[in-house]
């Protein structure tokens, strides 16, 4: 039978978040991601997910749906492709801006793992073969989710960070992330830190710290050589990712490693820092980066440049995207740190079986089979609709 994409489906979901998780970024206490569905003519359907980052990419949910019915909607017609290299041709082609010039990533995300899932499926070949069509002989099999953990993030301003490391502590989390909001920045650090003082001393955890972007370049500098007395191993996004002029300055001056992450948006992003010593890490995101093959590219490219990879997590992902990520670190030897599959965590309900939170210590199964390896509840979707689907007739 026919293998035609015959229409995506694009629905607006508002999941509500835990009580302990409802912190400031995102406003509220539920978020809004976008959850896309590929139809092919023989009845196989594919799942993608796209998390608009208005302080990072600018989009919105409208947007996203905007941006996938005007300027993705020509790549997806007529759509009937022989093999699975085709399709992995055609999502690598996918735009990753607008006519207007305006970056489109979280729509490009949906659209493509959409389109991967659901041929993967047709197929019956693992999504893990893009490795090979892309010719990246480094890649290992297996990758790195045998080995990482994921990271506990703590956040200022929800339930006391004595009890959001006490909880995570007890789950067996070793690795950790305080975000630093701008208040009390200097008392949050040190309470995180002694009360791990010993085991980041000997190396048995370790502390990370994310500026979100908020320092100018005096408070950046002096406060990187205070968190090198607090054993922290890498600063995230100490600077705007707008001030470009002062890149220089805080790549010498720092004694703590750099982390780019709303400074990452695009492939040329990320050549621009590596070339230029402006970061030790690339922070990742499936959504953010406009879907797996770039984020592949992109650690490609790190690992190339000698540079570490933590693959980052949209707040309030699905299960979908969670998906997609472990389907990056199966394939990606050497991850750092990872922030992935907190779905059912965060979320008050999970869309997706089987549920992809990561287990005791951090741990990530596998998935298993083609595609990604999930099953996307139907009736979930239609629980959180927070307005009415949109179609988009292909075929």
């Amino acid at each position: 039978m026919s293998n035609r994409l015959l229409e995506l489906n694009l629905y607006h979901l508002r999941i509500p978040l835990r009580s302990w998780c409802a912190w400031e970024y995102p406003p509220g206490k539920y978020v809004d991601t976008v959850i896309s569905a590929a139809l092919l003519a023989d009845g196989t359907v594919g799942y993608g997910e796209g998390v608009p980052g208005p302080h990072i990419t600018g989009e919105t949910v409208d947007s996203v749906f905007f941006n996938i019915g005007d300027s993705l909607v020509e790549s997806l017609k007529n759509v009937e492709p022989k093999t699975l290299s085709d399709i992995f041709d055609l999502v690598d082609n996918l735009p990753f801006t607008n006519p207007q010039g305006q970056t489109i990533n979280a729509a490009r995300c949906c659209v493509e793992l959409a389109l991967l899932d659901a041929y993967s499926h047709y197929f019956k070949r693992p999504l893990t073969t893009v490795s090979d069509w892309l010719g990246y002989s480094g890649f290992s099999a297996g990758g790195s989710i045998d080995k990482i953990r994921v990271s506990g993030a703590l956040f200022p301003g929800t339930w006391p960070l004595g009890t959001q490391l006490l909880l995570m502590r007890w789950y067996g989390l070793r690795d950790f992330k305080l975000n630093l909001n701008g208040q009390y920045d200097q008392e949050n650090l040190e309470r995180v830190y002694f009360s791990l003082k010993h085991a980041l001393q000997s190396l048995d955890f370790s502390l990370r710290v994310d500026a979100n972007g908020a320092w100018d370049i005096d408070t950046a500098t002096a406060l990187s050589k205070k968190l090198h007395d607090y054993s922290i191993i890498s600063l995230e996004q100490p600077l705007s990712p707008n001030d470009h002029s002062h890149l220089h300055t805080i790549a010498s001056l720092s004694p703590v490693p750099l982390m780019a992450d709303e400074s990452l948006v695009s492939l040329e992003d990320g050549q621009f820092l590596a070339q230029n010593d402006f970061t030790d890490y690339f922070n990742i995101g499936i959504s953010k980066n406009g879907g797996l093959l770039p984020a592949l590219r992109l650690a490609e490219l790190a690992l190339k440049s000698s540079l570490g990879i933590q693959l980052g997590a949209a707040p309030g992902e699905t299960g979908v995207l969670a998906a997609a990520g472990r389907k990056f670190l199966q394939m990606i030897p050497n991850i750092d740190f990872t922030e992935i599959c907190y779905s059912s965590f965060m979320l008050d309900r999970e869309i997706v079986t089987p549920k992809m939170r990561f287990t005791y210590g951090g741990r990530l199964i596998p998935t298993k089979g083609p595609g990604l390896g999930i099953r996307v509840r139907r009736d979930k979707i239609a629980q959180f609709l927070a307005k009415p689907p949109g179609k988009i007739t292909l075929a």
